[in-house]
């Protein structure tokens, strides 16, 4: 991996002494100040802690959304930008909670199985630090870097089958309910050309607790995990 990741950087400066151009430029930026369009295509998931149901097996699975939103780019150098921005984000996954018919101790004779899907709708701030490197004259390299916070405008949760042969006849608690609050950051690499028509790939790790407090078994539960996903979008820069 590190040899591969060695020979791409080698073949990107190759190019650019090809092509004449500053591959690193310590420069003033000709304009100070931009602002761009985004959208693309999200692949993202809620993770759960091991321990969140002991009598259960629960999986959470990775599903698809969009996002939607604008940039506005302050070029500090030729090499470094600020980057703020703002998103609405869709997003999606899909849940399976099993009881364990051994059980625990906790829930003796229950045995029971739910699955379904689950949607939330974010607004995201991310503030990046963009490093600018030029692959050429026509065409910049960007790696992009720094923290963002979400804000939970509404989710909800389909239940698709439910089977159980508990006496009392009742199911398993769905735990789907997204915070109302997320923090993290977000990495990527982008390519953009003629300074106008971008294209980026970026991973956001969530940092803060993905799920909220419910009560379970008359009891105050935490399902830990974090929220994670690829992002993949398309943009002009005006």
């Amino acid at each position: 991996m590190k040899k591969t990741v060695m020979m791409a950087f080698m073949a990107l400066a190759g190019l650019q002494m090809a092509q004449g151009a500053d591959f690193f430029s310590t420069a003033g930026s000709k304009d100070k100040f931009s602002v761009g369009a985004r959208i693309g295509v999200n692949t993202t998931n809620r993770t759960i802690s091991d321990n969140a149901l002991p009598y259960c097996y629960h999986k959470e699975s990775w599903g698809t959304g969009f996002n939607l939103g604008a940039v506005a780019t302050f070029n500090i150098r030729d090499w470094i930008s600020v980057q703020p921005g703002l998103f609405y984000e869709s997003r999606s996954g899909s849940y399976t909670l099993t009881g364990d018919p051994k059980g625990s101790g906790l829930m003796e004779g229950y045995n029971a199985s739910v699955s379904g899907t689950r949607n939330s709708y974010n607004f995201t701030v991310p503030v990046m630090a963009v490093f600018n490197f030029n692959v050429c004259d026509d065409l910049r390299w960007g790696v992009e870097v720094g923290p963002y916070v979400s804000l939970l405008l509404g989710s909800n949760v389909n239940v698709k089958a439910a089977i159980t042969d508990s006496p009392d006849g009742v199911f398993l608690p769905v735990p789907e309910r997204a915070s109302a609050f997320d923090f993290g950051f977000k990495m990527g690499t982008s390519l953009t050309l003629h300074r106008r028509w971008y294209a980026g790939v970026h991973y956001m790790a969530g940092c803060a607790k993905a799920w909220k407090l419910l009560k379970v078994d008359n009891m105050e539960k935490n399902f830990g995990g974090v929220t994670k996903g690829w992002i993949f979008s398309l943009g002009y820069d005006f």
